[in-house]
């Protein structure tokens, strides 16, 4: 009999428990299907990620990545990411079935708004203070007019990125909002939790590795705006 200790979801509304070699996570129908059908698919695109063992409406059971959070481990693992992130970046977007693009986000981001399930209290600093209405406002007037489309993870931050402790990463976790999007999106978040937890020399080395050390400021700072409704 499988012994379940319930674990840390962080801002999912889904509940998750470990077991032997296994994660098991309950939540709402169409966020447990949406994980299960992107973990299925990126498995069958070469990116390290939990196979599911068992899916049905609202349970998924899935293998345990080995290895611990890029967060638990130190800055020199920032190239690794880079390298893991343009891998990600090459598989071609044509094959995605999943749609991030901007036209899908921000009417997203705008009905979460308009909900209330926007985590005002948590804010980046720039924005502490801010309505939802600012926010909103904001998104708008700062869209970009292009967007660089690759296969993204959506959620780049270094809790959902697992490494062994040589720094080689061995997977990926919580790929819900994985898709077609502006490559810039998870340019933002990974060098925005880079900076954050480490340095800003840290981010620089995980953008070199990456391949892009000069991404475009305006698109950066756009898709960390958009972050804050998720």
């Amino acid at each position: 009999m499988t012994l379940w200790t319930p674990v840390s979801t962080g801002r999912s509304s889904a509940r998750v428990w470990r077991g032997e070699g296994i994660h098991r996570k309950e939540g709402p129908v169409a966020e447990i299907a949406d994980e299960a059908a992107r973990l299925a698919w990126l498995a069958a695109h070469g990116i390290p990620c939990p196979k599911i063992v068992e899916h049905s409406p609202g349970h998924l059971v899935t293998t345990t990545v080995p290895g611990r959070p890029a967060s638990d481990l130190g800055p020199a693992v920032a190239p690794a990411i880079g390298t893991l992130l343009r891998a990600l970046h090459a598989v071609p977007v044509a094959a995605c079935p999943f749609d991030r693009r901007l036209a899908v986000t921000i009417r997203e981001a705008e009905a979460r708004a308009a909900a209330g399930l926007v985590d005002l209290g948590n804010l980046d600093a720039e924005r502490v203070g801010w309505s939802s209405a600012r926010l909103i406002a904001e998104l708008h007037a700062t869209r970009p007019a292009t967007e660089d489309l690759v296969v993204g993870h959506g959620d780049l931050c270094l809790p959902n990125i697992l490494a062994d402790e040589a720094g080689h990463i061995t997977g990926v976790v919580d790929v819900g909002r994985l898709g077609a999007t502006d490559r810039h999106n998870d340019l933002a978040i990974a060098t925005r939790d880079l900076a954050a937890r480490w340095s800003d020399a840290a981010a620089a080395r995980f953008l070199a590795a990456y391949g892009v050390p000069e991404p475009d400021p305006a698109k950066i700072a756009f898709y960390r705006l958009l972050d804050e409704f998720f």
